[in-house]
């Protein structure tokens, strides 16, 4: 069974990019745990505004719950079914937030430096959800199975952990070449987390990035 599940969790990750299939939920926004900006959200730029909601409705987009049972038609039916479709809604919020990051090439360096933490977050809620999957019992109690089975997880995982560093790192970059104390909070913040991403999912950290890159270029490398 664990081949196949392995299988499965490949195919899932793998159509991340197609389109989100029809019925999705209503999403429940939550804010996202980032610092304060310096002016409120709502005089922020349209633009910025218009890309933090869009990451807020991707973060929305919650794993779903464990499979209620431990037989490997349930977990195929739910390998299949229900965690399949959020990698499907999941990705496809994130490409939406993604194509807002356009609009922010000529904004000032604090708002740039805002979109580049909101998707060093979004991207590491997307790593924390696929690798907290639950482990069906049968591969927990097999010391080689779950190792087989966590390697094929991380294997996963790891671009969507890389993408969260990098987007970290260039929000620092772009609050040091800022240089102004009134948001250093954020710089801190950027700094730490992306620390802990790349301490986490064991990564090596991301080369140094130019701040005059536009925000795509600063989150995704390209």
């Amino acid at each position: 069974m664990w081949r196949w599940l392995l299988f499965v969790l490949a195919v899932a990750v793998g159509c991340a990019g197609r389109q989100t299939p029809d019925g999705s939920e209503e999403l429940v926004v939550s804010p996202i745990p980032v610092p304060q900006p310096v002016y409120p959200r709502e005089e922020l730029s349209n633009d910025l505004q218009e890309l933090w909601k869009r990451v807020e409705e991707a973060v929305a987009v919650r794993p779903p719950e464990p499979p209620d049972g431990a037989t490997e038609e349930v977990i195929h039916d739910w390998a299949e079914g229900a965690f399949r479709d959020w990698i499907l809604r999941r990705q496809a919020a994130t490409d939406r937030a993604l194509s807002a990051t356009k609009a922010l090439r000529t904004h000032p360096l604090f708002e740039r430096g805002i979109g580049t933490a909101l998707f060093g977050y979004m991207y590491e809620d997307m790593a924390g959800s696929i690798r907290g999957a639950p482990v069906p019992e049968d591969i927990a109690a097999d010391k080689e199975l779950l190792e087989i089975y966590t390697s094929a997880l991380t294997e996963h995982l790891t671009p969507f952990a890389e993408l969260s560093a990098r987007a970290y790192y260039a929000c620092v970059a772009l609050f040091v070449k800022l240089d102004d104390p009134q948001w250093g909070e954020w710089a801190y913040y950027c700094d730490a987390r992306g620390g802990e991403v790349v301490e986490t999912f064991r990564l090596e950290p991301p080369e140094p990035v130019e701040p005059e890159a536009t925000l795509t270029q600063l989150v995704t490398g390209r």
